[in-house]
């Protein structure tokens, strides 16, 4: 099946990725040699929940977190705050030329800021993300973990009363879409480029998240894979000072996978993300799985 390559107007290669290499990687189950790489993760992470109010931290980059009516956060070029005026709270956020304010009638709550789903921006067109990288071949019966990355976009929340309202989304990368399988069966996705490592690779939080795929392959037969979609409504994002996600795929043909998200964090210590679709009431939501039918 021919490969289409992701379209958008006038954006260039996402932020944080770069162009796909031709060569593949290969590797047997048990074998001694491994790609390796530095992993970013060796500090210790908060342990807050969700309800803890956690001061703004102006001189990171992390802006996840729970916070008051009242908090003010900026640093290179981005800027999110709550103030009280006249009597009314008002919500701002500034990012790279683009903008929001909402005024917010009420007499108190939480905003809560944390990543979510990257299926909203520039507005909601696809309820799939596809991840492509350098082809690996996987060996019969084979079950290994790669390390891939995911877009970020950020949601803020408005929480009172038990209530949750969105806010905003915003991003620091620009969004391509493309379409999976052919023109009468496939459909269309949120693209992202992706570097393929064994080991979890360094990472800009702001940009991206680390995903953690387990890919087993159930048939007879060695199986090249050099791309993953995941369903949006399954998506189970965790967050500390990073995003990450706990993927799978269980391989059953030369062309056919299904793949889906662990509820559970990477490590020790996240924090699970308010998901849009829970904040936004949307009743009846139960694919958490997809099946990949058109090439993997």
């Amino acid at each position: 099946m021919k490969r289409r390559s992701p379209w958008t107007p006038t954006i260039p290669w996402p932020a944080g990725t770069s162009p796909l290499p031709s060569r593949s990687w290969r590797w047997k189950r048990g074998a001694g040699s491994r790609y390796s790489f530095t992993p970013r993760y060796h500090e210790p992470y908060s342990t807050h929940s969700p309800d803890t109010l956690i001061p703004a931290a102006p001189n990171t980059q992390c802006v996840y977190g729970t916070y008051g009516f009242a908090f003010h956060i900026e640093k290179d070029g981005f800027s999110i705050e709550v103030n009280q005026e006249n009597g009314i709270y008002v919500y701002r956020r500034s990012l790279d030329g683009s903008s929001a304010e909402r005024k917010l009638v009420s007499s108190g709550g939480r905003v809560i800021v944390n990543p979510v789903e990257p299926l909203n921006l520039p507005r909601e067109v696809s309820r799939h993300l596809i991840v492509e990288f350098e082809p690996v071949s996987i060996e019969p019966g084979a079950q290994e973990t790669v390390y891939l990355t995911f877009p970020i976009e950020v949601a803020v929340f408005v929480a009172a009363k038990g209530n949750y309202e969105v806010l905003d989304i915003f991003s620091w990368n620009r969004q391509k879409y493309t379409l999976y399988g052919s023109p009468d069966r496939g459909l269309i996705a949120r693209w992202w480029g992706s570097q393929v490592a064994f080991s979890p690779p360094l990472v800009d939080p702001r940009r991206e998240g680390l995903l953690s795929l387990t890919i087993t392959n159930a048939t007879n037969a060695w199986v090249d894979v050099s791309r993953v979609v995941l369903e949006g409504y399954g998506m189970k994002i965790f967050y500390d000072d990073s995003a990450s996600i706990r993927a799978w795929m269980r391989i059953s043909s030369s062309m056919v996978a299904e793949t889906g998200c662990h509820d559970a964090p990477y490590r020790d210590g996240q924090r699970k993300s308010l998901e849009l679709y829970t904040a936004r009431s949307i009743p009846g939501i139960e694919r958490s799985r997809f099946l990949m039918d058109q090439g993997i």
